[in-house]
């Protein structure tokens, strides 16, 4: 039990990492690693001298300060790198997510290539292409058809997206009712379906008037080409 609970403060920190840049990483890490080593010292303190503690409150006290000064100096050696590592393969999967935006961009024929893209691929270069318009753009650890896929910020607000990988069948109403939904509990600001075919009348009909955007095949090609040479 330990070990897996140890192994997700791990991941959660390694995820938390790669969602800044680089340089925000190696900051971090240093003034981490500062304040680990001022408590932690540069020496093991399992081996340093210490004196007979005089009572129970002297040995409660001493084992507390013992405890932290081990965690402080084993931590400085594990919880700096991590970041650091962490950081780098955000940067490499963000120059990976944005090499494959501009490759299929560049397709002799988007659409298609937007189509034979993975569930996982399609989620991720909807991800990207909500960056390049400004969000800040987070990927929910959500299956195909799973529910949210994206959970978009862009200043204050709160934006939710849903991805269909859908090529032969169409978006139905069900999908935009049940973001609606999701939406009002959480607070939204706006939502998107985004789907690489199309949707169905009683979904469009069920849309409008509200803060729902949808976004077909055709409209989702668009933006790889308006958005080719965004950053």
């Amino acid at each position: 039990m330990s070990r897996r609970k140890q192994s997700s403060t791990f991941n959660d920190l390694i995820a938390v990492s790669m969602k800044i840049p680089v340089w925000a990483n190696v900051f971090a890490a240093v003034v981490l690693f500062a304040g680990l080593r001022y408590y932690g010292g540069s020496e093991a303190p399992w081996i340093t001298k210490i004196n007979a503690p005089q009572d129970l409150a002297e040995l409660g006290h001493a084992a507390g300060s013992q405890i932290l000064k081990s965690f402080c100096y084993l931590g400085q050696y594990v919880f700096p790198p991590t970041i650091i590592f962490g950081g780098l393969l955000g940067w490499i999967q963000r120059k990976l997510n944005a090499k494959k935006f501009n490759q299929i961009s560049y397709a002799q024929d988007p659409g298609a290539a937007i189509r034979s893209l993975t569930w996982h691929e399609f989620e991720r270069m909807t991800g990207e292409a909500f960056r390049r318009q400004g969000f800040t753009v987070k990927q929910t650890k959500k299956g195909p058809d799973g529910g949210i896929d994206l959970v978009l910020n862009l200043q204050s607000e709160l934006f939710l997206v849903q991805c269909k990988q859908w090529r032969s069948q169409k978006v139905s109403v069900q999908v935009v009712r049940e973001l609606y939904g999701v939406m009002a509990a959480q607070g939204a600001a706006g939502g998107f379906v985004v789907t690489s075919g199309a949707f169905t009348t009683e979904a469009r009909k069920f849309s409008q008037g509200t803060n729902i955007q949808l976004v077909d095949g055709e409209k989702l090609t668009r933006w790889f080409a308006d958005l080719t040479d965004a950053k």
